[in-house]
C-alpha cells in the first residue's frame, strides 16, 4: 500500500485573493476617514478674505459719505449767506444803474436845450433843429407822449417750466404785432424799443435791451387808437398772443389810452443821420 503525502498549500489562490483585495480597496479606510474629517482650509479662507474685503469696503463707503454729509451740513449756512450777499450786490448794481441811466437822460436834454437855443437864432437853424427833432423822436432818443395802447400780458396763472410760460419769442410776437399795426414808439416795462433793442431770453428770465425783466410785461405802444386795436388783431403778430391766450392760458389785457409817456432809450445818443430821399 503506497502512503500518500499531505497537499501541498495553494498558493495561487492566495495571491489572487489579495490582488482582488487590492483592486477592491486602493486606499486604506484609515485614509478615507482622515480625508473626510479634515477641514477644506482653502476654501474657508478665500470666503473669509472676500467677507473682509466687502466690510472694509463698506465701512470706507459709509465713513466718506458721512464726511461729505458734514461738509453740506457745514457749508449751507455759508453757501446761503453767499447766495443773499449776490442777490444784494446784484441789487444794487441794478440801483445804480438805474440812478446812472436818470442822470445821463438829464444832461442828454440840458444839452438839447443849449443846442435848440443855438440853432434858433437862424433860419436855417431852426429848420435843422426841426429835422433834429423829428430823427431823434424816430430813432428813440427823445421820450414819447400821445395816445395809444396799453396791453399787459402775464403768465398763465399755473403756469410750469413746460406750459403756460411766456417766451422771449411771444414778446417778440407781440411788438411785432404792435409795429405791424401802425405804432409809433414801444416800450416794454419802462424800456423804450429801438432798431437796436434786442428782447431774449436769459434762462427763465426775459431780457429787454440787457434787462432782465418780470412778468406782468406792460407794452406801451403810441400811435392811432381808431385803427391800431383792429389791425393789431388781423397781424401775425396779434393772432400768435390769441392762440397762447386761448390755449395756454396766457392772460391778456388791452386798453386804449389818450395819453402815453414812452420814455426815451437811455443807453442811445443820436451821432449821426441825414433825411432819406422819398
Amino acid at each position: 500500500m503506497t502512503q500518500q503525502s499531505p497537499p501541498k498549500p495553494r498558493r495561487v489562490d492566495a495571491s489572487m485573493s489579495l490582488l482582488n483585495n487590492l483592486m477592491a480597496h486602493p486606499l486604506d479606510e484609515g485614509y478615507a476617514v482622515a480625508a473626510r474629517t479634515r477641514p477644506n482650509k482653502g476654501g474657508k479662507s478665500l470666503r473669509s478674505r472676500h467677507r473682509v474685503m466687502l466690510v472694509v469696503a463698506t465701512l470706507v463707503l459709509g465713513f466718506l459719505l458721512a464726511i461729505a454729509a458734514s461738509q453740506n451740513y457745514r457749508g449751507a449756512p455759508e453757501a446761503e449767506k453767499e447766495r443773499k450777499e449776490l442777490i444784494t450786490r446784484i441789487n444794487q448794481a441794478n440801483t445804480r444803474l438805474n440812478g446812472m441811466r436818470t442822470h445821463q437822460t438829464q444832461l442828454a436834454d440840458e444839452v438839447r436845450r443849449l443846442q435848440a437855443s443855438g440853432l434858433s437864432n437862424t433860419s436855417s437853424g431852426a429848420t435843422l433843429q426841426q429835422q433834429l427833432d423829428t430823427l431823434e423822436l424816430q430813432t428813440g432818443a427823445v421820450a414819447a407822449t400821445g395816445p395809444g395802447i396799453k396791453a399787459v400780458i402775464d403768465d398763465a396763472k399755473n403756469a410750469d417750466a413746460k406750459e403756460g410760460r411766456l417766451l422771449d419769442v411771444d414778446l417778440q410776437q407781440l411788438v411785432n404785432g404792435l409795429w405791424t399795426a401802425g405804432a409809433e414808439a414801444i416800450s416794454v416795462n419802462d424800456h423804450r424799443l429801438t432798431s437796436l433793442t434786442a428782447i431774449r431770453g436769459a434762462g427763465s428770465a426775459i431780457t429787454v435791451d440787457y434787462s432782465s425783466l418780470t412778468p406782468p410785461y406792460t407794452v406801451l405802444a403810441i400811435g392811432d387808437t381808431a385803427t391800431m386795436p383792429a389791425r393789431f388783431a388781423q397781424s401775425s403778430g396779434g393772432q400768435w398772443v390769441q392762440y397762447l391766450v386761448s390755449n395756454f392760458g396766457v392772460r391778456m389785457t388791452t386798453t386804449t389810452e389818450d395819453s402815453l409817456l414812452v420814455p426815451a432809450d437811455a443807453t442811445i445818443a443820436l451821432r449821426y443821420a441825414k433825411v432819406g430821399r422819398r
